[in-house]
């Protein structure tokens, strides 16, 4: 597919992670032409597709920073639109455990960083506060700081339907579309991709762990090199969620946030990351002794987690730079701006980076027209507090047992306006071959439904990759 001079497009966004496609959705809703161009054969290919899934209200995010309005901006949109686009939201609350007296000094500084922020509603808990909240907790506990509205959401549904509003509001989203190169004239970008050539007034780049390197592809240099972060996370069985209601989160360190035990939408607990440099921007190796380590960690926080069951392991890696604060500049000139080093809180702060990439574009250039009637379309729902498509009547063929995926699920996930383009789409969409199991006994009807239809065909030994 290609581009001819007369089909230009006002915006092209690079990367089809969770910021990509909120600045999709954004710059549609606001009237702009849009192209979303993607190498993966799928959305959430890179850093997205693996994350805590919290939904945070910055109440530690560094004072006055981009970062802590963009959190808070998108908190708030999040909010606003979710049951328009069926996006679930597990109301859990979270609190900061202090386990030595050194952590248990460094809560009341938290404590004036959250209201700071404007995050008036948080508490300090004592210790017998905390225990009686949740009795399962370690006795160990010295203390710690509740923030009522830190709560739980679906990390795939979420940029679904993002991107999925985007669409069929009129954008066009290609995926195998490496950039290539790029080159400005007076006007406008000449994008070479491995799916045709396509010409643009302006460029939002969001790539993400190759963010530094598409810069590079288009302007000759970079301001900012990625320093890709590896997070590991521990997957525990469904029957651990019974023992922890809030997000359990650690007193951060300088290099950190540290080690999260949370309840998921989907009803695991879940645990991690871990935070490890590594130059590979694409593979993201789970290790026996770090697992273990989170496993002991969780144990030796939550007891009762001793001898539970782990129904998956994972990591991850996230776009780090060489500062810690996101890295957004924008070119007016060359039409050109990077949401480049947005790591761990990336998930809530998609919307309000999508608001804050469209006010610096609206400065730059002509006044768009925003749409007045656009369409909006709900995203199924896999969290397990919320009604499930199994509940539903009808031809209800269960082919995922441990997570009672539906084949009507399959099916429309692999139809509509947003395909799942691989298996890993196909998972997040679905959460078939994702349960205790890990795909062992519905991996052959899996394969049987999608033969022919994913852009890798499902094979032995590419369930759990």
């Amino acid at each position: 597919m290609s581009v001819s001079d007369d089909d230009i497009y006002d915006v092209t966004v690079i990367g089809a992670g969770v910021v990509g496609c909120a600045v999709a959705r954004r710059f549609v809703l606001e009237g702009a032409r849009v192209l979303l161009l993607e190498r993966g054969a799928d959305l959430l290919s890179g850093a997205s597709k693996a994350n805590s899934a919290i939904l945070h209200t910055g109440f530690d995010a560094p004072e006055n920073s981009l970062e802590v309005a963009c959190m808070q901006a998108g908190y708030q949109e999040y909010l606003e639109i979710a049951e328009r686009l069926n996006l679930p939201l597990l109301e859990t609350g979270a609190m900061v455990a202090a386990w030595s007296g050194q952590e248990l000094e460094k809560l009341d500084a938290i404590e004036a960083q959250a209201r700071a922020n404007g995050v008036a509603d948080v508490r300090r808990m004592s210790r017998e506060e905390m225990l009686a909240r949740e009795p399962y907790l370690s006795t160990d506990v010295m203390g710690g700081l509740v923030v009522p509205r830190e709560h739980v959401i679906d990390p795939w549904s979420a940029p679904l339907a993002y991107l999925k509003q985007a669409i069929e509001n009129g954008a066009t989203a290609l995926f195998g579309a490496e950039l290539k190169t790029g080159q400005r004239d007076a006007r406008y970008w000449t994008l070479d991709t491995t799916r045709g050539r396509f010409k643009t007034a302006f460029v939002l780049n969001c790539a993400g762990l190759r963010g530094d390197l598409v810069e590079q592809a288009l302007l000759g240099s970079t301001s900012f090199s990625i320093r890709p972060r590896k997070g590991q996370f521990v997957v525990f069985d469904k029957a651990a969620s019974a023992l922890i209601r809030t997000i359990l989160l650690p007193v951060p360190t300088e290099r950190t946030k540290g080690v999260v035990i949370t309840r998921t939408v989907f009803g695991n607990v879940l645990v991690g990351p871990t935070a490890e440099e590594q130059d590979d921007r694409v593979h993201a190796a789970v290790e026996r002794p770090a697992l273990e380590a989170l496993i002991a960690a969780a144990v030796a926080r939550v007891p009762a987690l001793a001898g539970m069951p782990v129904t998956a392991v994972y990591a991850g890696l996230r776009p780090a730079t060489e500062k810690k604060e996101y890295r957004v500049q924008i070119d007016a000139e060359r039409g050109y701006l990077v949401l480049g080093g947005i790591r761990s809180t990336g998930l809530t702060a998609a919307l309000g980076l999508a608001q804050h990439a469209f006010t610096l574009y609206r400065n730059t250039r002509a006044n768009l027209v925003p749409l007045a009637s656009p369409r909006w379309s709900a995203v199924p729902n896999l969290a397990e507090h919320c009604p499930r498509d199994w509940e539903r009547p009808g031809d209800n063929e269960i082919v995922c047992h441990c997570e009672l995926v539906t084949r009507r699920e399959i099916e429309s996930a692999l139809s509509g306006t947003l395909p799942a383009g691989d298996l890993g789409g196909l998972k997040r969409r679905t959460r078939a071959c994702m349960g205790r199991c890990q795909g062992f006994y519905c991996s052959a009807r899996v394969a049987e439904l999608t033969a022919t239809r994913l852009a890798t065909p499902l094979t032995v030994g590419t369930v759990n990759e």
